[in-house]
């Protein structure tokens, strides 16, 4: 038995390193998610990509079939060639099944997909193996990328030693071979801590997520995606981003998702230390190395060793205390102040800085071999008004901070006030976002924040001033505790005027109003867009930034074939009219 299913994963992983010859044979994706119209619209889109899906309503199903392969009683050639599935599922979640893929076929690539993508499902997706993570709602085009990214890519498998390969076959054969009533046995006691219920998730928030990074823009998405993938390297790191953006919050979730997270984790700002102290502070000093060393002292490194040392504003470093942090990167050594003896430390180094460093290179302040030694992987960081949807979850944990803090009940941001700090710039990013909600929970009067009771900075905004801003809500007079002023049409935007019309949706009782105006604004867009193209629906497409099988789906949701054939009709007969006047001519 042993020896048949060391056969088996042989097998697989040389059909698995074979390059794919799309010319004679069809890539098969196994398809896993108890959504029935996304999984429809997923397997569609696949197959029209030249893929051979198989889909499933959950994850056991598919870890069914292939325990059937692991015991010979499917034939290899039924696996398939690449996994796309959700994460959260009934009976079993599509991390415990990623895990046990992961164990068993190491060769075969897992694509998790999300709709709760929040920094700890990107991490514990790359920690099971996956191959990538999608948080939806993604591209469809980009699915199909990463899928045949996933089917081509081969990874070198390390050498494993026969003895305790049969070892550990024999375990799992013994534990898998037992009637199905216990095999039904062994998942539910290998995944019942990890079965999570759909309805008792409604929300990311920072209470479940340890790292306190809150975001659910494409933006953040992007570092989320990156930080999972750096959390397990012992690489060095750069963070950039302008003050205020949580660079220290992301240097701590690489921490603390590392194998070094139960060593330390030492932050220490470059800018805050006066420069003839900061050597002593990074690598300590002897006694009676200067004035005032009456005793030994270890150093930021010393302290750090097996951790982390996140050094924040980098940039600020003396030019003199490069040289010696260049030393400690390329050998791990370094001489504590008025030392005579090297001391080696194991020490991860995450960088952080608002500055430009390649400027700083050029104008001769900071080391061009140092900057190359911490450029290694480079993670940039969004400023706030760059994720203007990532605003009301940040207003709503601040506000349950400060209410916290100020021991009262926290206060709820009324959607014109809401709108007002989502189109603010924020120079000061999330630091100055947290700071505003601290200000309204002790300025602020009532339960409800109003456009009015926003700090004045965020009502005398200059990027977005084309009148007064409570100007927007003029027919909200009962709402507001200030008149406001009359603006005319040629002021009021187009945000402006979707603002009012969800206003008065919301005071007539109406409810859903976002089901309802969604695909409004998307036909309206796509109308727009295939009169610009002249009916052209690829031309359209690029112009909405959208995929073709994505705007394949928005034509049938949103029923406006009739209308696009009709726009079509009279480009032809356009193009027939310019033909028969230059055949005139």
């Amino acid at each position: 038995m042993t020896e048949s299913r060391q056969k088996l994963n042989r097998s697989y992983e040389q059909r698995d390193t074979q390059p794919l010859d799309k010319a004679n044979s069809i890539a098969t994706l196994w398809l896993i998610d108890d959504d029935a119209a996304l999984r429809l619209i997923l397997a569609d889109t696949f197959s029209d990509a030249h893929l051979n899906v198989v889909s499933f309503t959950q994850a056991k199903a598919a870890w069914t079939q292939l325990n059937d392969t692991l015991e010979q009683r499917e034939s290899a050639v039924e696996l398939p060639d690449v996994i796309l599935t959700d994460i959260r599922m009934p009976m079993m979640d599509g991390l415990s099944f990623s895990a046990w893929v992961r164990q068993h076929f190491p060769a075969l690539p897992i694509v998790i997909m999300t709709a709760h993508s929040d920094l700890t499902s990107a991490i514990d997706s790359y920690q099971t193996g996956a191959f990538d993570y999608l948080p939806k709602p993604f591209d469809l085009d980009e699915a199909v990328a990463t899928i045949y990214k996933a089917i081509n890519y081969h990874p070198s498998r390390p050498a494993v030693d026969a003895k305790t390969s049969g070892q550990q076959t024999k375990a799992n054969i013994n534990t898998n071979t037992k009637a199905e009533h216990k095999t039904d046995g062994k998942i539910k006691l290998t995944i019942k801590n990890q079965i999570k219920d759909k309805n008792n998730v409604k929300k990311a928030n920072a209470d479940s997520n340890p790292s306190g990074i809150i975001g659910q823009s494409q933006a953040m998405q992007t570092v989320f995606r990156a930080i999972g993938r750096l959390a397990q390297s012992p690489i060095s790191v750069l963070i950039t981003g302008e003050s205020g953006t949580g660079k220290e919050l992301v240097a701590s979730a690489l921490h603390q998702h590392s194998p070094r997270s139960q060593q330390p984790f030492i932050a220490l700002n470059m800018a805050a230390i006066p420069h003839d102290l900061i050597e002593s502070e990074l690598f300590g000093h002897e006694k009676g190395a200067f004035t005032g060393a009456t005793t030994q002292r270890q150093g930021r490194f010393e302290q750090a060793d097996g951790g982390t040392l996140f050094l924040d504003e980098i940039g600020d470093m003396p030019f003199s205390t490069q040289t010696r942090l260049l030393r400690v990167l390329a050998n791990g050594e370094f001489y504590r102040v008025g030392g005579q003896e090297p001391i080696k430390v194991d020490v991860r180094i995450i960088a952080a800085t608002h500055q430009n460093l390649e400027h700083l290179v050029q104008q001769g302040r900071f080391r061009e071999d140092l900057f190359y030694r911490l450029n290694v992987i480079r993670l940039p960081l969004p400023p706030l008004r760059a994720r203007p949807d990532d605003i009301p979850a940040l207003t709503g944990h601040f506000m349950q901070r400060a209410a916290k803090q100020m021991n009262t009940e926290a206060k709820q941001i009324h959607p014109s006030a809401m709108q007002l700090m989502q189109r603010f710039d924020w120079r000061g990013n999330v630091r100055q976002l947290e700071n505003v909600c601290l200000w309204l929970t002790v300025m602020a009067t009532g339960d409800m924040v109003m456009s009015a009771d926003l700090p004045p900075e965020l009502l005398t905004n200059p990027l977005h001033s084309t009148a007064q801003p409570d100007s927007t809500y003029q027919d909200l007079a009962p709402f507001q505790s200030q008149p406001t002023i009359a603006t005319t049409p040629a002021t009021i935007t187009w945000q402006q005027a979707l603002a009012m019309w969800a206003e008065q949706s919301l005071q007539a009782g109406d409810t859903d109003i976002l089901q309802t105006a969604t695909p409004e604004f998307e036909r309206v867009l796509l109308k727009a867009a295939l009169d610009h193209s002249g009916g052209r629906k690829i031309a359209a497409a690029n112009l909405l930034g959208w995929g073709r099988n994505t705007l394949t789906r928005k034509f049938k949701q949103l029923d406006i074939a009739k209308d696009n054939k009709l726009s079509s009709e009279k480009s032809t007969m356009q193009n027939e009219e310019l033909i028969k006047g230059q055949e005139a001519e």
